[in-house]
């Protein structure tokens, strides 16, 4: 799987959240973004390195 680290203000559009509030991840126009609770690093996973992801339809 390839991960590529940017900078969190590249990617600013759908947010999923908890019920409580917590943001759990964010889709944008380079993949996948996630951010670690611990570290608070940003990760983004490219949409082609996610298996079956080309299969699901809106």
């Amino acid at each position: 799987m390839m991960i590529n680290n940017t900078p969190a203000s590249s990617c600013r559009t759908n947010e999923t959240r908890c019920e409580c509030g917590q943001l759990i991840a964010k889709v944008c126009v380079q993949g996948l973004e996630l951010k670690c609770k611990r570290c608070k690093r940003i990760v983004v996973i490219p949409f082609t390195s996610i298996e079956g992801w080309g299969t699901v339809t809106a």
